[in-house]
């Protein structure tokens, strides 16, 4: 019986986390829209929360390897945002570029501590990607890295990857930048 009861619980623990393939993929996606599927290559994170915020799903891994921070947010665009943020690009074909979701997030919360700010991608790629320091926060000196992936899933999904770290080296940087480069969407 205890036997029976472990297996179980063991298999539910499983069912209920982030699923990592044998390849060291790990798969992210958006409960209300099967194609909307993020993968990330890597050994860096393991055991993510998952929670809904509203019509948005987010996931988040407090706890990597190399206590880099990982956090997906998928982000539900209502149909006002959408007219707002996406129509404008192009009325008829509602493209998915990585522009829009990066323009979105640009000025977050962290906005006014961000130095060394640096964007890379292409419009037409699946991903755009920008990176920061935060060197002082209310006074208070720190080294922080932060990195993001932005993309789209149709006209109403937008895709904000975060990779963070305190006390980050160079070789920290170069990992998580290896970690945004191998994102790939669900073809």
């Amino acid at each position: 019986m205890i036997k029976k009861l472990l297996f179980s619980v063991l298999i539910i623990g499983v069912l209920s986390f982030t699923s990592n393939t044998s390849d060291g993929t790990i798969e992210f996606n958006y409960p209300k829209n099967k194609e909307a599927v993020l993968f990330m290559k890597t050994d860096q994170f393991e055991n993510f929360e998952k929670e809904w915020r509203g019509e948005d799903y987010y996931y988040l891994c407090k706890g990597g390897k190399d206590d880099i921070i990982c956090s997906v947010l998928f982000y539900k665009l209502n149909k006002d945002e959408q007219k707002m943020m996406v129509e404008p690009f192009d009325p008829k074909d509602h493209t998915t570029s990585p522009i829009i979701p990066l323009t979105y997030f640009l000025n977050g919360n962290l906005k006014k501590y961000e130095k060394n700010n640096d964007i890379w991608g292409e419009p037409t790629d699946d991903f755009m990607f920008r990176q920061n320091d935060i060197t002082e926060v209310e006074g208070i000196k720190t080294k922080q890295k932060h990195m993001y992936a932005y993309g789209m899933f149709g006209k109403d999904l937008f895709i904000n990857v975060h990779l963070s770290k305190i006390n980050y080296t160079a070789k920290d940087s170069i990992t998580m930048r290896k970690i945004l480069a191998d994102l790939q969407k669900k073809k």
